[in-house]
């Protein structure tokens, strides 16, 4: 099957192209390298350097490659940056999407598989959460998955939506900070202090990125014309644990030290992923301590030691 994936040469999405050209699917990457890093690209797949907010790129790569499936990755990720720059936000994460959506439309593609997130669900505390719960977000970025999704119901293009927890892995915050596991990963590499918001307590549902890309290729052979799937592990595990975890994993001497909570951080977070176990039999297998000392061996031999001045706050 011929497929494109939008963002195919960035965190999540460099993984997805991995499975699907070893899986020996025509893999075709759009991407504008303003977060994918060139060297993530596998050799495998062609390139087309493009921004999703141009119109007229995103057609013309849509009637040149004909795919019959895409992976929609590409976004504007950043917490903090969307809350500075919401206008940018909302040109890539909503204009840009409805571009894809409508040049995926254009040329039949046969199924649409969209990356969107934990965020649209906002501070519900009915753990773990279901696909059912009702989205209320509380973040631009979480708005804007959550008008993406209904863009993309209604458009009648045969989907399936992935709501992820919280990825980590390797590739993760080469560009930007990425997650807390990236940057206590970039901190440790460093020699720096791991510095923790508030008492560390607060839990997340961090799932392995390569958990995530199966998901993604799991999802191709769903045959329905929506659906929606949170990819979790329904596991909280509290930043606490992750700190002391890559402690000994890299055995570093450095201390752990806590800083004032966050105003309004969300204390637990995990999402139920029974739906996605059903629905296209896929499950997390990657243990957060395997998940943890896969990431830091890829730190350690691909990431140069700098001094970083980056605060460790869970990214949703």
């Amino acid at each position: 099957m011929k497929v494109l994936v939008t963002g195919g040469a960035g965190f999540i999405g460099s993984h997805i192209v991995d499975g699907l050209v070893s899986e020996g699917h025509e893999t075709v990457i759009l991407d504008d390298f303003s977060a994918g890093n060139h060297e993530f690209v596998n050799s495998a797949a062609s390139v087309v350097e493009a921004d999703i907010r141009d119109t007229e790129a995103v057609n013309r790569a849509f009637q040149e490659q004909q795919p019959e499936a895409v992976f929609h990755l590409a976004a504007m990720v950043d917490l903090r940056e969307s809350l500075k720059n919401p206008e940018k936000s909302y040109a890539v994460n909503v204009i840009g999407s409805q571009n894809i959506i409508r040049a995926a439309k254009n040329v039949g593609v046969k199924k649409f598989i969209f990356s969107s997130s934990a965020a649209v669900y906002g501070n519900n505390n009915n753990l773990p959460i279901k696909e059912s719960e009702p989205i209320a977000p509380t973040s631009p970025y979480g708005e804007q998955k959550a008008e993406i999704e209904k863009a993309l119901k209604d458009s009648g293009v045969p989907s399936i939506v992935l709501r992820y927890a919280n990825v980590y892995g390797p590739r993760q915050g080469t560009v930007g900070e990425g997650g807390v596991v990236a940057i206590f990963c970039k901190k440790l590499r460093a020699g720096e202090q791991l510095a923790v918001f508030g008492s560390g307590e607060q839990t997340r549902d961090f799932v392995f990125v390569d958990d995530v890309a199966s998901a993604n290729l799991k999802a191709l052979a769903y045959t329905g014309a929506y659906a929606i799937c949170n990819i979790s592990t329904r596991i909280e595990t509290s930043v606490n644990h992750i700190a002391s975890a890559l402690l000994s994993v890299s055995q570093k001497n450095t201390t752990i030290s806590h800083t004032e909570a966050l105003p309004e951080e969300v204390l637990r977070n995990s999402l139920d992923s029974s739906f996605a176990q059903k629905t296209l039999h896929w499950e997390s297998v990657i243990s957060i301590e395997e998940g943890l000392e896969a990431t830091w061996k890829w730190f350690t031999e691909n990431v140069k030691v700098k001094n970083s001045n980056a605060k460790s706050m869970p990214k949703f």
